[in-house]
């Protein structure tokens, strides 16, 4: 059994994060754990894991056991080989060059035999479904891709307990389904899993338990497994006014590979745009070159009717911005604040802009981490903060990369705010795996399939289609838990 006993933890010795906190998981139980951002439960793995105290500093009470062992008596390795996390930011987790690679990175560092490595990664990579990327480049997948591959590096090192923190957060429906099946197995197998979530629906029917963390407690919870979206009709498409964004032709490739195919979409003024497809679609790449961040390899690419790539660069920032997938990636100064008034400074506004700044980092509940390190902020929070700092000089177009990645109700119902501001005169588009988040707050929604626009078309109508298309789980994904 995975047992904590009266946890008590604090980063600062000012705040404490967990408090007299017990928790049990025992091998062949899956768990699933919801609860607010912040509230704690990244931590909670991390002590499960040994990360604390033995790689993180803090002040740490308590005792975790490990199969009856204390964990505090055992090193790292030992500890890994008992207790597996796949973190949040898996990107972080990531550090080889090749799929393969990255899969039998722990085995080896276990010794274990060549013939066994072998199978080990064929089976971990194959178990994830991503068996055909053995070969690929680790840099060259997409972000769930880039999930899918940690989980097989965990799994291939065959550990009693595995932890997985937001998992569902970058797949998409299918591997959210490919995921459910092989923690299914897994479970079968005899491990303990514990499943840290907001989107928990989904996984409500393989769970022995659910609990939540909130207040520096676990509770249990019970909730519905019911996931049916109600569908509302949208009035007034396709707008007639002229396109902010025209895309002709459009293609990109990455070396020999085309990731865009022969693209063309127009998107409008007044339109939420929620962009679905599966991982790998060429989502991420394609409203990268909308940013003008990729310059494309064939057609073009018209903002407000002028080719973007003759577009001034001061206008593209006045204009337009971008919230990445990964909140890290997005974060350049050294406390909350400059973070957040960064392009203000940039527009030579920052004067003008202080009490905007204010209100925003407030609106999302931040401003009392104004003088924080960006960085020591949880990754829910790094990610409002993305949208504060991007979106306080109110741009007409507003780019999102799965913006509600670690976000409990009043962070979507923040970020959700500022999509719906930016949509009055402007456009949003939204990549997403949420077909609940498309049919009840998006005009449009955008569906992409090996580089090129597959569907069209109003939500409700689209998600039909694309049931008889071959692409049923995008009706069935289940929504957040109420936070």
């Amino acid at each position: 059994m995975l047992q904590t006993r009266d946890i008590t933890f604090s980063y600062d010795e000012e705040k404490v994060i967990l408090q007299s906190l017990d928790f049990s998981l025992s091998q062949g139980e899956i768990v699933i754990l919801g609860g607010p951002t912040g509230s704690g439960k990244s931590t909670l793995a991390k002590i499960l894991a040994g990360y604390i105290p033995h790689r993180i500093e803090g002040q740490l009470t308590g005792i975790v056991y490990v199969n009856g062992e204390n964990s505090q008596e055992l090193t790292i390795p030992q500890i890994s080989k008992r207790v597996s996390l796949v973190q949040q930011d898996v990107e972080s987790q990531l550090c080889t060059l090749r799929v393969a690679d990255e899969v039998a990175f722990g085995p080896e560092n276990f010794r274990e035999d060549e013939e066994e490595i072998i199978e080990r990664v064929n089976q971990s990579l194959d178990s994830v479904g991503i068996l055909h990327l053995k070969n690929r480049s680790t840099v060259a997948l997409s972000g769930g891709e880039k999930q899918r591959l940690a989980v097989a590096s965990i799994l291939s090192i065959q550990p009693n307990y595995l932890i997985l923190d937001e998992p569902s957060s970058s797949l998409d429906p299918q591997g959210v389904t490919k995921l459910k099946q092989t923690l299914v197995d897994l479970k079968q197998n005899g491990l303990g899993l514990l499943i840290i979530e907001h989107q928990v629906k989904p996984f409500l029917p393989i769970a022995d338990r659910t609990l939540k963390l909130d207040n520096k407690k676990i509770t249990s919870i019970e909730l519905s497994s019911s996931t049916q979206i109600q569908r509302k009709s949208h009035a007034n498409y396709p707008p007639s006014k002229a396109p902010l964004f025209r895309c002709n032709d459009l293609s990109f490739s990455y070396d020999n590979s085309k990731v865009i195919s022969n693209l063309s979409v127009e998107f409008h003024r007044d339109e939420v745009v929620a962009l679905m497809g599966n991982n790998g679609s060429g989502k991420t790449t394609f409203i990268s070159l909308l940013a003008g961040i990729l310059e494309p390899t064939g057609g073009d690419i018209l903002l407000s009717g002028i080719p973007i790539n003759k577009t001034p660069r001061n206008d593209i920032v006045q204009n337009l911005a971008m919230v990445f997938q990964n909140p890290n990636h997005q974060i350049f100064e050294r406390t909350v604040w400059d973070e957040q008034n960064i392009i203000l400074d940039v527009l030579g506004t920052l004067e003008n802009g202080q009490s905007e700044s204010k209100q925003l980092l407030s609106d999302a509940n931040l401003y009392s981490m104004r003088e924080r390190n960006p960085f020591s902020l949880s990754y829910g929070q790094k990610r409002r903060l993305n949208v504060t700092s991007t979106t306080v000089h109110e741009p007409r177009i507003l780019l999102l990369d799965e913006p509600f990645i670690g976000q409990d109700k009043s962070g979507r119902e923040f970020i959700l705010e500022r999509i719906n501001d930016i949509k009055k005169g402007g456009l949003a588009i939204v990549i997403t795996h949420d077909s609940q988040f498309a049919v009840n707050h998006c005009d449009r929604l955008v569906f992409m399939d090996q580089g090129t626009i597959l569907l069209d078309g109003p939500p409700a109508q689209t998600l039909d289609r694309l049931a008889s298309l071959g692409f049923p789980e995008y009706s069935d994904i289940g929504g957040v838990v109420d936070d």
